[in-house]
């Protein structure tokens, strides 16, 4: 027997909006200066503290109600399978099967409209009409919680140590008359001072940095007011920098890597990109040296590997957004046989479907920023080898389905799909070997027509608008089905 799913929603949490949602409700400051007042370590734990409570709390919640809301679907799924078969068995001529009455089709009906209400009713969905209860023994769950939190270090360590000495180095590096602007400040406000610097925030930071300045009316003048926003900025950033990555943190990235010119270009890399993904994922940032270096970036070149992993994970998200986008935007395709997935970047097809009509689509998403497509390799190039690879793998789909259910019965329409998939794909390597290359495109274009295949080219998440004649005279077409997506300047952080 498997335990409850987890789903762990909490880590997805930004700590700075834990942060600035603490600092803008009266009660969660009542509580984090309450287990300040009876803490040693003071404001630094009952930030902690509040912290971990949120991110365990929206764990269990969401445990809680993603948990029901998958069984939910899995009901609704076998609902759906029940109707799908009376109604099939009916429509083929038969008359109810065995053992079902005319109720019984109205009771499935009746359970799935309250599964789907209930699903689309959040709190209801959890535990409907009864209070939300995360523990049966509230006092042994707030047990558990504060174990969770002191066997972590809560009180003494953890990621959000406020990073006194970076501020106190970014202090020091100002000009002298900066520096004496903030002294200024910090001898007549220096509770305003602090939450100016500490701000999570640009909206929380301009409401610190006005209510400081209103704060100090008359006291400075107007040329100290001007160097104190600006030691607020550095000083807040230089905060942020020490946030995101302390030195334990980095030096305990650092010692999983293997690499000593990868291990050199993070320890000196950019905090918010490099040093991040370091922590976060070190899999993947391996993968991605190792192609930069393939691709004759220098060992040393630390700002260069920055610029490719940005343009990497633009182009990636750009990817994944592209194929879901289509794949919900394309009311003509009633069945996937190959859905939306974030494996953009494996050769291949990107979405195989069913339209209304019956013939099959065969997709492949352009979500980048040129208005013309000159080649889809998927397509084209490699359509035979593609062809036969999804084939095969719906093939092998549907025997898996049939070892794990001996029961089930495969849909007509998508076996016979396949079966002209694998037709075309033989016909296509026909002509490929075959005859002239100046008719070639034409009678590839004939070959999907007559097992009512299509070529198509999407564009979700890009501005691809037209396809050279080239690609129209192999029967391809373009689907523009979304708004193009603006991406901020390349310089950005």
């Amino acid at each position: 027997m498997t335990g409850p799913r987890r789903f762990r929603a909490g880590r997805f949490l930004d700590a700075a909006a834990v942060h600035a949602a603490a600092d803008a409700n009266p009660r969660l400051q009542r509580f984090m200066r309450t287990v300040a007042a009876h803490s040693e370590a003071g404001e630094v734990r009952s930030r902690r503290l509040l912290e971990h409570l949120i991110r365990r709390i929206v764990d269990d919640v969401g445990d809680l109600h993603l948990g029901n809301a998958v069984n939910r679907l899995e009901r609704i799924a076998v609902l759906r399978d029940n109707i799908a078969a009376i109604l099939d068995h009916v429509l083929e001529g038969g008359t109810l099967p065995e053992g079902v009455r005319v109720a019984t089709l109205g009771e499935y009906f009746d359970q799935l409209n309250t599964e789907m209400r209930e699903l689309s009713r959040p709190r209801e969905g959890i535990v409907g009409d009864a209070p939300l209860r995360l523990a049966d023994d509230a006092a042994q769950y707030a047990d558990s919680l504060l174990r969770e939190f002191d066997a972590a270090g809560g009180g003494t360590s953890g990621r959000h140590v406020e990073p006194a000495a970076v501020v106190g180095d970014a202090f020091r590096a100002m000009p002298a008359d900066r520096q004496a602007a903030l002294r200024r400040a910090a001898e007549l406000e220096p509770a305003a001072l602090w939450r100016a610097v500490a701000a999570e925030t640009e909206s929380g930071k301009r409401a610190a940095v006005a209510d400081l300045e209103t704060r100090l009316g008359g006291r400075l003048t107007p040329d100290e007011l001007g160097r104190m926003r600006t030691a607020v900025d550095d000083l807040g950033r230089a905060r942020s920098r020490g946030l995101q990555m302390s030195q334990a943190r980095l030096t305990e990235a650092l010692a999983r890597i293997a690499d000593p010119d990868l291990r050199a270009v993070v320890a000196g890399g950019d905090v918010w990109l490099t040093q991040q993904l370091a922590v976060h994922n070190p899999e993947a940032l391996s993968t991605l040296w190792r192609r930069f270096r393939d691709r004759g970036g220098r060992a040393d070149d630390g700002p260069g590997f920055r610029a490719y992993l940005r343009h990497d994970m633009v182009t990636y998200g750009r990817g994944v957004l592209g194929e879901y986008s289509a794949a919900f935007s394309l009311s003509s395709i009633e069945l996937f046989l190959k859905g939306p997935d974030a494996n953009v970047k494996v050769a291949g097809t990107d979405l195989v479907g069913i339209g209304h009509d019956g013939w099959v689509w065969l997709i492949d998403d352009k979500s980048h920023r040129a208005t013309s497509v000159g080649g889809v390799s998927a397509l084209t190039d490699n359509l035979v080898t593609n062809l036969r690879r999804d084939a095969a793998n719906f093939r092998d789909a549907i025997a898996r389905l049939q070892r794990d259910d001996p029961g089930f019965t495969p849909d007509p329409r998508v076996l016979d799909a396949i079966s002209r998939m694998e037709d075309a794909a033989a016909e296509i390597d026909r002509i490929n070997r075959r005859g002239s290359a100046s008719t070639r495109p034409a009678r590839i274009s004939r070959a999907l027509e007559e097992r009512r295949l299509r070529l198509r080219v999407t564009s979700a998440a890009g501005e691809v608008r037209e396809i050279t004649q080239a690609l129209r005279d192999l029967g391809l077409a373009v689907e523009p089905t979304g708004t193009p997506v603006p991406l901020p300047p390349t310089g950005g952080r």
